[in-house]
């Protein structure tokens, strides 16, 4: 990683850090570039925003949102920083400067879908009827043991994994691992 040159002891860089003005801070356009791709490594809708919900700069995804519905997200910010209930839901991060809060980063949530959690091992067990030792076979078998390896977690021997293995082949209707683990992932 490229250093941006020596920094003091809070971790503010010194003048050799090779900014313009001799603080080593960015400016001007400089900044803006930098802004820019910062924001836009966030994959969600970001801004940047003053204490009154003004958008002062957007990632690309944000900006396709303003075109959309520009009055209905600055509403909604302004309520975020007021701490209202808003349609959107942000992410506020405030900006300070030196000496005071200048702003905020506000990153959209992304709505969470709560689909329910399918566990194939368990459907798979109770579609094929697997004793609970076949249960752990194929539990194992999916996480890419071995027969070996199965044996020696299982406490059994290898054989007796064969043996599972050949009950678990003719209930699932397969006749090999591959076949099995596809199986295994059907709906």
């Amino acid at each position: 990683m490229k250093s941006a040159g020596p920094r003091s002891w809070n971790g503010r860089p010194t003048a050799a850090a090779g900014g313009a003005d001799g603080t080593g801070w960015l400016r001007g356009a400089a900044a803006l570039a930098v802004l820019d791709t910062a924001l836009n490594a966030i994959d969600a809708p970001a801004v940047v925003v003053d204490l009154g919900g003004e958008v002062l700069h957007a990632n690309t995804n944000a900006q396709a949102l303003l075109e959309q519905d520009g009055p209905g997200v600055s509403r909604a910010l302004a309520e975020a920083i007021a701490c209202q209930p808003a349609n959107h839901a942000w992410d506020l991060t405030p900006l300070r400067g030196a000496e005071q809060q200048h702003g905020f980063l506000a990153v959209l949530r992304t709505p969470r879908h709560e689909a329910p959690v399918r566990d194939p091992l368990r459907a798979a067990s109770e579609r094929w009827r697997l004793t609970a030792r076949q249960t752990e076979v194929v539990r194992w078998l999916a996480h890419g043991l071995t027969n070996g390896l199965i044996a020696q977690t299982l406490g059994i021997s290898e054989r007796t994994v064969e043996f599972h293995l050949k009950g678990i082949f003719d209930k699932a209707g397969v006749d090999n691992r591959a076949t099995l683990l596809v199986k295994l992932l059907e709906p």
